[in-house]
């Protein structure tokens, strides 16, 4: 497969490897690759070339590629490389090592007589790694690496599922001892081959597309902003240089003041009703991508902000530097508020559009207008790209096109991050430090080279998004009564079930399937929320757990295990796998207060990336324990 990547051609590549996870690689912290799959859509499943057994062996193979050899009368070979690995950050912990100890050095812009360099786009610890960069000699083309998790993130059974591809039952033991003598099987060289080829299909699929932003980004905000942008101006063929000429970038001291008062979204769960176990109907119901919402219907600021002292002025869009006191809480609409049941002069930045809202829901509020910025307001001129993807997303689902589904709600979801990126001032150059260990040696870059803003970033439109969000969310919630409302997440509010609260969702609410809609989820008979992002529900007999960081896989496998010894059952490890899928954990079984569980943590190492199972403390956070105590302390 040949495709461009920006003006030059690459020939793509998959790239998946299975490394040594047992107890004795734990135990002496160390690691390796023991095998691998190098495709492309040519390789074959019985083909021994499509395996590779080493990380040398990996980069031997790179080498070849990226350093092609022209024979007489042929046309010149392209050299450049591109590999999409799922989860890049796993593989780059293995290939680093062996790069370095190959002499390979460091080096932020690779030029064309470099050899021997590479280079990466990462967070410090190598967390996340949105792409890499070798070169091997001086003719040597660019070995580029790609995450295509950056872009269809979710886990790759997902992603293969919307794109209709086949998936994979079972797994190989990853625990297994395989360090000594360990002659690999047919069915492990398939379960490689198999996992690799999807990410070949996925590339296939995007390639038929024919869609070069794709190509081109190296994670969903690039591809949707760019998406979005050229929708904005389509007949313009600099469309970044016409968004430049109505979203200009701002002075510092304006930056710095607009980054004060930018906020995400809403979770979390009233004091009133926070630890409670509720045992009463309560509807759960959805906005219809809220953020991609406000972004189509709302007015917007564009332009430079024009400074101002006091009351903002009439007419204009401001971001308000304001003190306030007020005396208690209904429901919170500033996320930095949340937890504070009073204040007194308290100085925060919001938008003029929040302040209605504000005095609905903190009692006695009292406002000091100290300054802020005024902007002149517009709707977007990219916001058909929310509707565009919005219809498209309707007709796969009419359709039964579960990758389109997931696509459009991507771009939509996706675009208005990078508008609110911070400038990179820092380079990270990867290193294996001392222990072994994948790393970053930090360098500053110099002071010439430090921007204000990055590429696409204009914060008044990347604040105002959520900002509208916020408004809109508590605006719905009171319409059901305040006192009703027992937990909000970004876009979703739950809230007591009854005659009342029935007859303002089919009377009041928007129901309608598109931008600005309301959907009902389900309807609960039974809740605790404990704290942001943990929560447990009970629908139709059916228990649903969220609980921040934590996968209850591995306390599903332990049940069924447990099941079968009990029973005195053999099962196959399909028939396990299904049986774990399809287990349902008892609402009283798990205690989302104050409980230990097993969850998987990747493990840095030496050679690699171990991934191991530890146990994560689920507590009542200091800051909740006076709500603990009152509404569950005392037995209520």
């Amino acid at each position: 497969m040949i495709h461009r990547i920006g003006k030059k051609k690459y020939k793509c590549f998959a790239f998946d490897l299975e490394s040594h996870n047992d107890s004795e690689s734990i135990a002496l912290k160390q690691t390796s690759m023991w095998l691998g799959c190098f495709l492309d859509e040519n390789s074959r499943i019985d083909d021994p070339c499509s395996y590779l057994y080493s990380i040398d062996e990996l980069l031997d193979r790179l080498e070849k590629e990226s350093t092609p050899i022209r024979h007489h009368n042929e046309k010149i070979p392209i050299k450049n490389v591109a590999v999409w690995i799922y989860n890049f950050s796993f593989e780059w912990s293995f290939i680093l090592p062996v790069l370095i100890q190959k002499g390979f050095k460091f080096k932020e812009k690779i030029d064309v007589d470099d050899e021997y360099v590479y280079n990466s786009v990462s967070t410090k610890t190598c967390s996340s790694v949105w792409c890499a960069q070798i070169k091997f000699h001086k003719k040597s083309g660019i070995v580029n690496f790609r995450d295509l998790a950056k872009i269809f993130g979710g886990g790759l059974g997902k992603v293969a599922k919307a794109f209709n591809l086949p998936t994979q039952k079972g797994e190989i033991d990853y625990t297994l001892n395989r360090l000594h003598n360990h002659v690999i099987t047919q069915e492990e060289k398939e379960y490689c081959f198999n996992d690799t080829r999807i990410i070949i299909d996925i590339l296939l699929a995007m390639v038929q597309r024919n869609d070069k932003e794709f190509f081109n980004a190296v994670s969903m905000a690039t591809y949707s902003m760019k998406k979005m942008i050229k929708t904005g101006w389509p007949r313009s063929t600099k469309p970044f240089k016409e968004f430049r000429k109505i979203y200009p970038e701002l002075s510092q001291e304006e930056t710095d003041f607009l980054r004060k008062g930018v906020g995400g979204g809403i979770t979390y769960a009233p004091s009133r009703w926070q630890f409670k176990d509720i045992k009463q109907s309560l509807l759960h119901i959805d906005a219809h991508q809220m953020h991609p919402s406000q972004a189509y219907y709302k007015l917007f600021p564009y332009g430079q902000g024009e400074y101002f002292e006091g009351k903002p002025p009439m007419a204009k869009i401001c971001a308000c530097r304001i003190r306030i006191s007020y005396d208690d809480v209904r429901l919170h609409s500033v996320i930095s508020l949340i937890g504070q049941d009073f204040t007194q002069d308290h100085e925060l930045i919001v938008w003029d559009f929040e302040i209605p809202t504000m005095k609905k829901v903190y009692v006695n509020l009292q406002i000091e207008y100290i300054d802020g910025y005024a902007y002149n307001m517009r709707p977007l001129p990219w916001r058909k790209y929310y509707a565009l993807n919005y219809d498209e997303r309707l007709k796969a689902r009419k359709n039964g096109d579960d990758f389109n589904v997931l696509y459009y709600k991507l771009l939509n979801n996706s675009s208005y991050g990078k508008l609110l990126e911070k400038p990179h001032t820092q380079v990270y150059a990867n290193i294996i430090n001392d222990d072994g260990v994948i790393d970053s040696q930090v360098i500053d870059k110099p002071m010439d080279e430090i921007e204000i803003s990055a590429k696409y970033t204009y914060i008044p439109v990347g604040s105002c998004i959520p900002a509208y969000s916020r408004v809109m969310l508590i605006e719905t919630a009171l319409k059901f009564g305040w006192e009703k409302i027992c937990y909000f997440d970004t876009d979703s509010i739950f809230v007591l079930h009854d005659k009342e609260t029935q007859r303002i969702w089919e009377t009041e609410i928007n129901k309608m399937d598109y931008l600005g809609g309301w959907a009902l989820e389900e309807i609960i008979t039974r809740a605790q929320f404990t704290a942001p992002k943990r929560y447990k529900t009970e629908s139709n007999g059916i228990t649903t757990i969220k609980a921040g960081g934590i996968n209850f896989n591995k306390y599903k496998e332990e049940k069924v295990d447990d099941l079968l010894t009990k029973e005195a059952r053999i099962v196959s490890e399909e028939e396990r796998e299904e049986m774990i899928d399809k287990y349902q954990i008892p609402y009283d079984e798990i205690n989302i207060v104050s409980s230990k569980f097993k969850v998987q943590r990747a493990f840095r190492c030496k050679g690699g990336t171990i991934i191991v199972f530890q146990e994560k403390e689920m507590n009542v956070q200091k800051k909740y324990q006076g709500i603990y105590q009152k509404n569950i302390g005392n037995g209520s």
